[in-house]
């Protein structure tokens, strides 16, 4: 944790990454606030980066990404956002700035991390991440409902994918909304919630792509103007067996 900082603040603490700010305010994790300040940006929608509330907003000349931690699946319909707290490096959101500091070391395409929030109230904890925005870039769902994709795009995205898999890195949520596509060709994986690296059998990889699979085919099905088949997919699995 050589390039992070910690500060504590009543039940509050913000880490933040000193390789881009010497400080970090606790403010800037508020929505409200950033409305207020004029510091919100419209870069994205809440539908393009991940699950749950995304904002996008410009500190010190940067653009940056805010994602509020909300729980998926059946619990999410007990408990919204909150998760039990046992120390600050057990956190979903200190995990998963790790890992994107570990991936950077990597040398993998991800957003770089720039700071989380923890607000511990009780036994429990919420909490936020915060990113370096990717300009130019839009999720593969979103594209895929304008046009239909090259051979050589979809060669690429599963290139890129087995750029993660080869480094050990079980993305826990590989979907159609967590594949990002530049307009200069590049390709990032985003919203690495209970992602890690994963020295273990290569199961979990055929996961990894099972799940991506299932959702473009769920969006295809609920959209008939979504522009997928199942000969894009063989075309991405080409291009992950050719890395």
């Amino acid at each position: 944790m050589e390039n992070i900082e910690v500060k504590y603040e009543g039940n509050h603490i913000v880490a933040h990454n000193k390789l881009l700010f010497e400080t970090f305010p606790l403010k800037l994790f508020d929505p409200v606030y950033l409305e207020s300040n004029s510091l919100l940006i419209s870069l994205l929608s809440s539908t393009q980066h991940g699950r749950g509330n995304i904002h996008c907003f410009k500190y010190k000349q940067l653009d940056l990404v805010l994602r509020h931690y909300h729980r998926g699946g059946m619990v999410a319909k007990i408990v919204d956002d909150e998760y039990l707290w046992t120390c600050l490096a057990k956190t979903r959101a200190m995990k998963e700035f790790l890992m994107h500091f570990e991936m950077l070391k990597l040398g993998l395409p991800v957003p770089t991390p720039v700071a989380i929030h923890v607000h511990r109230s009780g036994l429990n904890y919420h909490a936020d991440i915060i990113t370096k925005y990717i300009p130019n870039a839009r999720t593969l769902s979103t594209v895929l409902l304008e046009k239909a994709l090259s051979e050589e795009v979809w060669n690429k995205i599963g290139e890129t994918i087995k750029k993660f898999h080869s480094k050990n890195c079980n993305h826990a949520d590989l979907n159609a909304h967590n594949i990002m596509l530049c307009d200069d060709g590049s390709i990032y994986l985003i919203d690495f919630d209970k992602s890690k690296i994963d020295n273990s059998s290569s199961q979990w990889r055929d996961g990894n792509l099972e799940r991506l699979k299932r959702s473009l085919e769920k969006l295809s099905s609920s959209n008939k103007k979504f522009n997928y088949t199942e000969e894009v997919f063989s075309e991405l699995k080409q291009g992950y067996s050719a890395y």
